[in-house]
């Protein structure tokens, strides 16, 4: 019999074993269990408020080091690996016989044999990052099996484990409300702090402003307001502040507000934009969910409420504002106002004008001005909004105006579009860029493209606000820390690489003329080549060559030789 033949017979046969115990196997009850070895304690659970999206998962706490021993939480088998310098850096998806997937992220390493696989596959594809699909019989796993340790990888704050188990569909589920994993909590959430907002039509378009924290036993409000909390749960073990599960608002016995989070698919992440009070977000860092219910909120089949979550006073008697949050193991936490209708202390607040006009939610909005164009496509605004675009006085760059579109306190679904008339020499169009202008002009990048035609840069954008061209003409830094003929007696080198403005694109390091792994670590602005995996001999002088390119074709090189 051909050798070939029969050992491609024996895989298919493998292959058709593993299926059909996945097919027996997936009406059975799993037993998801704990991923670490070390005390149960979190640093964040699911649904937190985070920038632009809810956490999906579960962060434990490991002892603020690298390195506890991670576990398979079911018997399934390894069905995707990816690796890269943000995200979730390192990290694993277990698929299970039921169709869930459990996943580890930011993990420091995997077991030997994943490495070498993995090892294998970056110096086939000359990448470091990765995305690697797998098949059933490749990497089975049993329940409590090792694979791999917990880290610091990708965009996390400092060394943990984030956990999830996904169902069938995709959607990461809370594994603590669903009864997968258990926890003890018997405290209830935390009020840190609670303010109002004022609500004016200006121009047919409603507004808010601020009014402040409640003081003094009576609370002077507007006719119409609304009430914005920030409050976090507590359990025991640890000082994390994690996720309120349940929102509530009253006046008197009028039930205003009630949200409830569930678990939200990972597609309506930015809809948490549209959930809490933005314009903290932006100017203070602080996270408050807004009673305020916007029309456009993908959110809206958790809500629930009366007159759109405002406070409507109709009269100037005495109302009660109660509010209550609680945990997913109904741990409670409640607070009462007495407010009142005062309008003389609120009158004026906004005033109408002819410089704006309104842009409604739900339809397409276009904005022509000379030089510059706006397109805010249906659906990507919460709320109607007063649209302004005008131009500052004073320019930030010589190849275009500042542009001033509304304010970056707007929330957005999707991005818009703008385009801006420039004045670009033809040496500069590869290098230049739409740009954010913040405090103190300084410039971020919104990338875009050069419409030669037309003369105008185009891009998307996640914001409104500020805009001008930009180019950029500095190349990426690369700051070694070995000397040159250097003797390493270390197993790693480390560079560090850094772009002020359009951002790194690509980079590449060769050792001795062949390509070499280099690890790059975004928060960190590292890049880490361990010698051992480098494929070069120990004991001689080598040649490391370091290339790296930003997003405008801005292009550093380094060279070093050192011993090792």
């Amino acid at each position: 019999m051909n050798i070939k033949y029969f050992l491609r017979r024996v895989a298919m046969l493998a292959s058709v074993v593993t299926l059909s115990f996945y097919t027996l196997s997936a009406q059975e009850e799993l037993n998801f269990r704990y991923p670490l070895d070390v005390p149960m304690s979190l640093s964040g659970n699911y649904g937190e408020l985070r920038s632009n999206h809810f956490h999906g998962g579960i962060d434990f706490r490991v002892g603020g080091v690298v390195g506890a021993p991670i576990y398979a939480t079911e018997r399934g088998y390894v069905s995707r690996i990816t690796i890269g310098p943000s995200g979730y850096g390192n990290a694993l998806y277990i698929t299970h016989p039921n169709g869930f997937v459990s996943v580890y992220g930011h993990m420091h390493c995997f077991n030997d044999k994943l490495a070498a696989f993995v090892l294998e596959r970056q110096y086939e594809t000359e990448s470091f990052r990765q995305d690697i699909s797998l098949t059933p019989e490749q990497f089975p796993v049993q329940r409590g099996e090792y694979i791999g340790k917990a880290g610091n990888t990708g965009s996390s704050g400092g060394p943990h484990l984030h956990f999830e188990i996904r169902d069938e569909k995709g959607q990461c589920t809370d594994a603590f409300a669903r009864g997968y994993l258990s926890i003890p909590d018997n405290l209830p959430p935390y009020f840190r702090n609670v303010i109002f907002y004022g609500l004016q039509t200006r121009n047919g378009v409603p507004e808010s402003y601020y009014i402040g924290m409640p003081k003094g036993a009576v609370i002077p409000l507007p006719k119409e307001s609304y009430i914005c909390i920030d409050a976090y749960d507590r359990q025991q073990g640890t000082n994390a502040k994690l996720a309120v599960s349940e929102y509530k608002v009253w006046l008197d016995n009028t039930l205003l507000y009630h949200f409830t989070l569930g678990e939200v698919p990972g597609t309506m992440g930015r809809d948490i934009n549209s959930l809490i009070e933005f314009k903290q977000k932006v100017v203070r860092g602080r996270t408050y969910v807004k009673s305020l219910i916007d029309p456009g909120n993908m959110l809206q089949d958790r809500i629930k409420g009366s007159n759109g979550g405002i406070i409507s006073l109709g009269d100037t008697l005495n109302h009660r504002v109660k509010i209550e949050v609680k945990d997913i193991r109904n741990n409670c936490s409640t607070r009462s106002y007495t407010v009142k209708r005062v309008d003389s202390l609120y009158a004026g607040k906004i005033q109408d004008s002819l410089q704006v006009h309104c842009a409604p939610w739900f339809l397409p909005n276009f904005h022509m001005a000379e030089g510059f164009k706006l397109y805010i496509p249906q659906g990507v605004l919460y709320n109607s909004i007063n649209l302004s675009v005008d131009t500052l006085e004073n320019r930030v760059t010589p190849f275009a105006p500042v542009w001033r579109v509304a304010n970056d306190r707007i929330p957005m679904r999707r991005s818009a579009s703008v385009a801006l008339k420039c004045n670009l020499p033809d040496s500069l169009v590869k290098k230049a860029f739409v740009a954010y202008v913040y405090g103190n002009n300084t410039l971020g990048y919104a990338g875009g493209k050069y419409d030669t035609l037309r003369r105008e840069m185009v891009a998307n954008v996640l914001s409104l606000g500020k805009f001008t061209v930009g180019v950029d003409l500095a190349a990426p830094e690369i700051t070694p820390t070995i000397s040159n003929g250097a003797v390493v007696k270390g197993n790693v080198i480390v560079f560090r690489l850094r772009d002020r403005l359009s951002g790194i694109k690509k980079y590449r390091v060769e050792i001795d003329g062949h390509w070499v792994l280099a690890q790059q670590d975004a928060k960190t602005r590292r890049i880490i080549i361990p010698l051992q995996d480098a494929r070069i001999q120990k004991g001689r002088k080598h040649t490391l060559e370091f290339v790296a390119e930003d997003n405008c074709g801005n292009e550093s090189r380094l060279k070093r030789v050192f011993t090792w």
